[in-house]
């Protein structure tokens, strides 16, 4: 299995790509925000337990905890922007009245990640999307304070774009063969995670034996089911660091593993950092490469 690049050290990463010359193997996740914007159709995106068929237009907000994977069809033609971005690095300049990640809470706790913005939205953010690009690649004078106010801007018009009641243009709403099968497993996984769970036990509550539930998770996410499980729990870990007022053993236990030394060395492994500093620099509210 390659390995996905789960940690961005650049504060900003633009990237605007047609085709495709790899493939997203396997459910993942970023220390980094990611907003990605659909060009033109051909691929489709699992963000935990949902699927969604891209459309042109579409714009998906994703979040340092997201589990995600994109399957891309058209190789050759397939057009998006991706923006990566440390939430830390903008976050400074939020106010008292406002909160430059407002767009990406209330798609969260509307339970999707995705909205359509239409021709005249998509077509106004990518052009902003490009003046940040040519920013990134500057050195002169300033140049780093207008990249700066330049994502600050596209995050407030997001806002705007997020709002109930904004215009929306319309994207597909269909499943894929065997999502029917996986999505109720992965809606158990996400309420049983702290529990011991067994790929044996849990594919027999849903019909599976070891190896079917095996086959349909690597199918679906790229990854078994234990391989599954196992980022869905450091991903539960994380949110209870960033919480604070929790110790790491706690943060283990509660996340759903009972080996603590498995749990540091998978945590670091995936997350790019021990437990213990990741919540300093949650508790801190400033985000730092890995190895600094």
């Amino acid at each position: 299995m390659d390995k996905i690049k789960n940690t961005y050290t650049e504060d900003i990463r633009l990237e605007h790509n047609i085709g495709a010359d790899w493939t997203m193997d396997y459910y993942h996740f970023h220390n980094v925000y990611e907003l990605y914007l659909v060009v033109t159709p051909g691929a489709e995106m699992w963000v935990g337990n949902k699927q969604y068929l891209l459309a042109p237009y579409d714009l998906l907000l994703l979040g340092t905890n997201d589990l995600h994977r994109s399957i891309i069809h058209d190789r050759a033609g397939y057009e998006r922007y991706i923006l990566y971005f440390n939430p830390f690095y903008i976050t400074s300049m939020n106010t008292g009245s406002t909160n430059l990640l407002e767009s990406y809470m209330r798609l969260r706790a509307s339970g999707s990640h995705r909205i359509n913005l239409g021709r005249e939205c998509a077509a106004r953010l990518a052009g902003m999307l490009e003046e940040l690009g040519a920013l990134v690649k500057q050195t002169s004078y300033g140049s780093d304070v207008r990249m700066r106010i330049q994502l600050a801007l596209i995050l407030l018009d997001l806002e705007e774009l997020t709002r109930p009641g904004a215009a929306r243009g319309e994207s597909p709403e269909q499943e894929p063969p065997g999502y029917p099968l996986l999505k109720p497993v992965l809606d158990y996984v996400e309420a049983h995670y702290p529990e011991e769970l067994s790929t044996e036990e849990t594919g027999r509550l849903f019909g599976f034996n070891r190896h079917q539930l095996n086959e349909l998770f690597r199918n679906m996410t790229g990854l078994s089911f234990h391989q599954y499980l196992v980022q869905f729990r450091i991903v539960k870990a994380k949110e209870l660091l960033e919480a604070g007022s929790i110790s790491t053993t706690e943060a283990c236990l509660e996340s759903g593993f009972r080996d603590y030394s498995h749990f540091i060395r998978t945590f670091k492994e995936l997350v790019g950092m021990p437990p213990g500093k990741y919540a300093k620099q949650a508790a801190a509210g400033k985000w730092q490469p890995p190895g600094v």
